[in-house]
């Protein structure tokens, strides 16, 4: 069994720009390397697992999507914080580019990307986690199996607003730093 920590992107590792259409305006956080060092530290598997619906929608194409990968990827790597792998969901039922306009099994809060990482029934589902800034990441990691966290960077504090009468669905950090930290 091994342990996962799948975290999206926007908001979580990097600044939420909306549809971020060049990889060059990347805004990664400060302190998501060190939290990448102290996760993969403690014995952690990761994968950023990513809606990135801009493709479908016609915002930018595959190839771009495919350069911030490279870019993310290259840039924990030169840094000493490697992860295992990245998957993105290009995909929207309401997109406009008919190669991507489809209803998909990859799409938070469907667990498509997760399989794609590693067979879920080799998960230890009780010591991995989904983290995100959005309640559909908290969603994934429910329909999954496994531990939700809610960030408060990127759209954090107003989806926490959101659910505010559900808690406990959930563990809940500042940022992704914080729950590097707290992780055992």
């Amino acid at each position: 069994m091994i342990k996962c920590v799948f975290l999206d992107r926007d908001g979580t590792i990097c600044e939420d720009m909306g549809y971020l259409d060049d990889y060059r305006k990347m805004v990664i956080y400060p302190f998501a390397v060190e939290a990448v060092k102290i996760i993969k530290k403690k014995g952690y598997k990761i994968f950023v697992v990513s809606n990135q619906s801009g493709v479908a929608r016609g915002r930018f194409g595959i190839e771009e999507a495919e350069r911030q990968k490279q870019y993310l990827l290259e840039y924990f790597l030169k840094n000493d914080a490697e992860i295992d792998g990245y998957f993105y969901c290009p995909h929207h039922k309401d997109g406009v580019i008919t190669e991507f306009a489809i209803k998909c099994d990859c799409r938070k809060p469907e667990t498509g990307m997760l399989k794609k990482a590693v067979s879920l029934e080799t998960i230890d589902k009780q010591h991995s986690y989904v983290v995100g800034d959005k309640l559909i990441d908290v969603e994934m990691a429910v329909n999954a199996g496994i531990n939700g966290v809610l960030v408060l960077t990127g759209y954090g504090k107003e989806e926490l607003n959101r659910c505010k009468n559900e808690p406990g669905k959930f563990f809940l950090f500042r940022d992704l730093l914080e729950f590097a930290r707290e992780l055992s």
